[in-house]
């Protein structure tokens, strides 16, 4: 069995994709071996405030227990408690997700301080969505770049304690944080070279490696393919494609 730890429902306005309802979600997963998933609404990237589809999300997955919210937060805005108190009302969380390049915030804003506490007193798990495209693919007057390695480095010297999963990072970003932090993850649908998982695992522990396929924008099967055709111990694939996310979710 494999979890997917960065899948989206929803529109995006700039490529035409499958916009599935929950139940046509799962079952595209599980065609392609993915038989739980981390699910957010791409409507929360664009909306001056994410909780409309972070509501329509709820409702999609209600009747799909394959699929687990993650609702996107936007601590710039100063109803982020009253964001957080909703999710966590409607539905069971394990984790939320950011992203700080789409809502234009620095990873080294005042407004993090609280909001990382607000997490650890609930027990989530913080998914930092570092970009959803890669940028040569961007719509053309799309400037949005993704977030900065040195910035990531700043938020993970700043809030030691916690371990973040980087959705969207590049293998080289990984690459260039893992010599100097040991409190981040990674899941891997935009580590994209030849042979990308064997390259990286003398450099980067399986423990710390997640499937991920960015389903829609990217091939659900390409992403899934990665993981189960890449020539790595079994045990390490076992890790990446499943047991990883089930520990540090607590699925």
């Amino acid at each position: 069995m494999l979890i997917d730890t960065n899948v989206n429902l929803g529109p995006w306005p700039f490529t035409p994709v499958p916009d599935r309802t929950g139940p046509e979600l799962a079952a595209h997963l599980a065609t392609n071996g993915i038989r739980r998933a981390l699910v957010s609404h791409f409507g929360a990237v664009f909306l001056p405030e994410p909780m409309p589809a972070n509501r329509k999300l709820f409702a999609a997955v209600r009747r799909s227990p394959a699929l687990i919210p993650v609702p996107v937060i936007n601590p710039a805005l100063r109803n982020w408690r009253e964001q957080l108190a909703e999710c966590r009302d409607s539905a069971p969380l394990r984790a939320v997700k950011i992203l700080p390049n789409y809502h234009r915030y620095q990873l080294g804003a005042a407004h993090l301080e609280p909001f990382m506490a607000a997490l650890a007193d609930a027990k989530l798990k913080l998914i930092l969505n570092v970009r959803l495209e890669d940028e040569r693919h961007k719509y053309f007057a799309l400037r949005i770049k993704g977030v900065p390695v040195p910035e990531l480095a700043r938020f993970l010297r700043r809030f030691p304690r916690h371990h973040v999963l980087f959705a969207g990072i590049y293998k080289g970003e990984v690459e260039k944080l893992a010599p100097n932090f040991t409190n981040f993850s990674a899941e891997i649908s935009f580590c994209e070279t030849t042979n990308c998982l064997e390259l990286m695992l003398p450099k980067f522990p399986a423990r710390r490696l997640m499937l991920g396929t960015c389903t829609p924008l990217l091939s659900t099967r390409g992403e899934a393919d990665k993981l189960r055709g890449a020539r790595i111990p079994a045990r390490a694939k076992a890790l990446i494609g499943a047991a990883n996310a089930r520990r540090f979710f607590k699925l």
